[in-house]
């Protein structure tokens, strides 16, 4: 069967833990991830740390994919909060490639960051969104309201 634009859609999709943070597809989505977001894409330098990163188990990425094809991706980065005296989860990096857009793959991506919070003794996930996506986010699952996010580059 094929999408509109032409896809054929055999393979039914799954969500994997990332093994790899060298593995290229991972910085494909990231950058195009960026990209959407008008952001810069991933340096060098931003690559090493984020392989590292990954390597020291501070960030964890879930890859959805249909067969091989990565077509999708999200991460949970760990922190502490003293408001709960446990270790917290940050929901980042979510992407999906717009022709897979639609088919139920942040419902399965978010479930996974949710089970594996949940598997790893988080006390709670949280995500920091702009107001235009705050309806999705509270549809997939995030319906404690926080307040305002503000941060600083340094």
């Amino acid at each position: 069967m094929k999408n509109d634009i032409g896809i054929r859609e055999t393979a039914p999709f799954s969500v994997e833990i990332l093994s790899d943070p060298e593995n290229r597809q991972l910085l494909t989505l990231e950058n195009s991830f960026l990209a959407e977001i008008g952001e810069e894409g991933l340096t060098g330098k931003k690559q090493e740390r984020l392989a590292q990163a990954i390597r020291d188990g501070r960030i964890v990425f879930f890859i959805a994919k249909q067969g091989c094809r990565w077509v999708g991706m999200c991460s949970v980065s760990r922190c502490f909060s003293t408001f709960t005296c446990t270790n917290t989860g940050v929901f980042d990096d979510f992407y999906i490639e717009p022709a897979f857009r639609g088919k139920g793959i942040a419902r399965l991506l978010t479930r996974a960051a949710f089970d594996w919070c949940e598997d790893h003794g988080l006390g709670s996930i949280s995500v920091c969104c702009a107001p235009c996506d705050e309806r999705m986010y509270q549809a997939l699952g995030f319906e404690t309201p926080l307040g305002k996010t503000f941060a600083k580059t340094i």
